[in-house]
């Protein structure tokens, strides 16, 4: 025999009802049908919310609606890097001299301290010549600091969901 739960209590299929209080007023209770049934209120206070099972006291919270949370999103990430400056010491640069080109030493009309040695091309002889440095560096290696962030995609947040109405018994 079926049963039907309705405002009233419990109905059989034959029409007899049980009790017409087995439902207390005020007991709120969810269904899934746009309006309230025939001796129930429709709550319109939670709207766009979805359900939480709590084992200790029941509320409500959040600020932000179920639809605009689970919509697709796309996080806002860019990528960006910076090098930082590296001065290079004598070690980290290629070996290599320099030559200044002239004719000899007392022609270049040079002042101050020169810690260079004569060129082989030259000589304190009749010929012109140059002035160069010994040979310096070493050729090592080197490194710069690099800082980089990455980027994303859409992130697809559709989920399935069943549209419900808290109503009160009236």
């Amino acid at each position: 025999m079926p049963v039907v739960l309705n405002s009233t209590g419990i109905e059989f299929s034959d029409g007899t009802t049980t009790s017409t209080n087995l439902i207390p007023a005020g007991t709120l209770m969810l269904f899934q049908q746009t309006s309230a049934p025939t001796g129930w209120t429709k709550q319109t206070t939670h709207d766009n919310k979805c359900l939480r099972v709590v084992s200790g006291t029941a509320s409500s919270g959040g600020t932000t609606g179920f639809t605009s949370v689970f919509t697709n999103q796309t996080p806002s990430i860019s990528v960006s890097g910076s090098v930082s400056g590296t001065t290079l010491g004598t070690g980290e640069i290629p070996s290599h001299t320099h030559v200044i080109l002239g004719g000899y030493p007392d022609d270049l009309n040079f002042t101050g301290n020169y810690n260079g040695t004569m060129n082989s091309d030259g000589g304190q002889g009749s010929s012109p010549g140059g002035w160069g440095t010994q040979g310096s560096g070493g050729g090592g290696s080197h490194s710069h600091g690099l800082s980089v962030s990455g980027s994303a995609g859409a992130i697809t947040l559709n989920v399935a969901y069943v549209d419900m109405i808290i109503a009160s018994r009236n």
